[in-house]
């Protein structure tokens, strides 16, 4: 189990004692001074993350790596958690402060993706019809980017020719053309050119709000919070405060697991990468 820098036990059956848990808090401009924008937040500057004289200068050096990714994953853990309402993001001059931000899950309007390069497309790969007069309407259909009039169809020689009555024939491609309305004319990936597949769920990405402030200023009278209210905030609050406290475990956990060393890469450029240590 973590242990506890941040995270601190409140007593949630006293509305005072979480309403000082939530003013003492410590809190973080996340714009700038004059918007009055602020939200609960933890410095995790070098110095001010209660390490000794050897881990401070190992975490310095540590600072040109990429470690971040190896210590975030808290932060996922947190946003699913709250369900997308709320999460975690740096802010501050070399992102000195992890910050409570509200956040949602939105679509992102893909409709299909390339299986072999991952590439995203915001049209659907179209169906395949085992009736060919339904194939033929449906290529034209597709090849017209679904752009023309019912009558343009009919006037096509590969409909026309069809052993179908006009009406038939408009009835079809009525149908088709809501069907396709999203869709390209072939699965082709536009970059790799190999099949794509249509997403069986939305796809969503996390938006987060930044520059919106939670609890700025806020008083917590009664009249506003009940204590179904209180003990829901001081919840969230002690859900960041225990994930921040995670990052900071991971964090001094990678100081002691790795080193910081030197390797030359093709350009030829010299960078600093982690590797495990030896004792």
């Amino acid at each position: 189990m973590t242990n506890s820098f941040w995270a601190k036990k409140v007593d949630r059956r006293s509305r005072s004692a979480m309403v000082d848990f939530l003013r003492d808090h410590y809190c973080y401009n996340t714009m700038n001074s004059w918007n009055g924008a602020s939200s609960y937040a933890h410095c995790i500057k070098i110095h001010r993350l209660g390490l000794t004289s050897e881990q401070s200068d190992k975490a310095y050096d540590m600072l040109d790596t990429d470690f971040w990714e190896e210590i975030r994953w808290p932060i996922n853990e947190f946003t699913d958690s709250q369900n997308g309402f709320y999460t975690i993001g740096t802010n501050g001059r070399s992102g000195g402060y992890l910050v409570l931000y509200e956040s949602r899950f939105e679509i992102t309007g893909h409709l299909s993706y390339c299986p072999s390069c991952g590439q995203r497309n915001f049209k659907k790969v179209p169906p395949t019809f085992e009736d060919a007069n339904e194939q033929v309407m449906a290529q034209e259909i597709l090849k017209s980017r679904n752009a023309w009039q019912l009558g343009v169809y009919l006037s096509q020689p590969s409909i026309e020719a069809l052993p179908l009555s006009n009406d038939e024939k408009l009835s079809t491609i009525t149908r088709l053309k809501a069907l396709l309305v999203d869709c390209s004319l072939t699965d082709a990936c536009g970059v790799c050119g190999k099949p794509r597949r249509n997403f069986s769920t939305p796809p969503v990405q996390l938006a987060v709000y930044p520059g919106k402030g939670i609890d700025h200023g806020e008083a917590f009278d009664a009249e506003e919070w009940s204590m179904e209210a209180l003990r829901e905030r001081v919840d969230l609050v002690c859900a960041f405060d225990a994930a921040c406290d995670q990052i900071r475990h991971n964090f001094i956990a990678l100081l002691m697991g790795y080193d910081v060393v030197e390797e030359t890469v093709h350009r030829p450029v010299t960078v600093k990468v982690l590797r495990k240590c030896t004792v």
